[in-house]
């Protein structure tokens, strides 16, 4: 959380005021039905002590992560829920002109090998119950989700919006790794966000230019790029860069 905090002021200062920590009776009161606190992947625990009660103006989800409002949903005891030990809510969707968001859960039976996190689901209650269906699966881990998000709120959706470039290179396998190569002859870095083999966020902190590397997805089967620079000028010449080896970073 200390690497979010510093990336988010650092491309847009003021980014995370507001943000307000989760109590520690709080946490301890929504792991209670999951097993207790060792049930919480860490890393979600690190978010709840850093912005679980109010995430400020940046909003991470159709919904909320609100821990208040999370511990209010588990107050209805009269409801049937998918199993406890299983999942875990962190996000609940919300109303709108679409109809209800679906929920946003933590697959505990599917930490990742370091143990620090899991996979995450975005289904609705009653699906998870029923088994008929998996529900989507729009990052393989929070971690993911969390990086993917703060890029994109902080950075590719700042305006104006139109600078931010975006690339489709196909579903090969090999293409997220050859991408990530690419980069890096280019002077390109990794973050304070980290990174997985299937979310890359990158940055060339002397020409001021972010990249996101997104591996094929159930949702979207196919690479993509989003390239965002300070500087117009920037952004052109690496979007021509980028054209220019297309075919290359496909994995072709």
């Amino acid at each position: 959380m200390t690497g979010l905090l510093a990336f988010m002021e650092r491309w847009k200062l003021g980014s995370t005021h507001g943000f307000e920590p989760a109590t520690a009776d709080q946490i301890d009161a929504l792991a209670k039905p999951h097993g207790g606190l060792g049930s919480l992947p860490r890393v979600y625990h690190d978010f709840l002590a850093t912005m679980g009660a109010s995430t400020g103006e940046l909003r991470l989800t159709f919904g909320t992560t609100s821990i208040s409002v999370l511990l209010e949903d588990l107050e209805d005891h009269q409801r049937e829920r998918p199993d406890s030990r299983r999942y875990l809510k962190f996000a609940i969707g919300e109303d709108d002109y679409n109809g209800r968001h679906p929920d946003n859960f933590f697959d505990l039976s599917h930490p990742t090998p370091d143990g620090r996190d899991a996979a995450i689901i975005r289904a609705y209650e009653e699906e998870l119950m029923s088994g008929e269906v998996a529900g989507e699966q729009p990052f393989p881990s929070f971690s993911d989700w969390l990086r993917a998000i703060i890029v994109s709120r902080v950075c590719l959706e700042a305006v104006p919006r139109q600078q931010t470039q975006y690339y489709r290179l196909g579903p090969n396998p090999e293409a997220p790794a050859k991408t990530y190569e690419f980069f890096t002859r280019l002077g390109f870095s990794h973050t304070e966000l980290g990174a997985s083999s299937a979310t890359i966020p990158l940055e060339h902190p002397e020409r001021g230019v972010l990249a996101l590397i997104s591996a094929p997805s159930t949702s979207i089967p196919s690479t993509r790029v989003e390239l965002r620079a300070r500087d117009k000028v920037q952004q052109e010449i690496f979007n021509e860069v980028i054209q220019d080896h297309r075919e290359e970073l496909s994995g072709g």
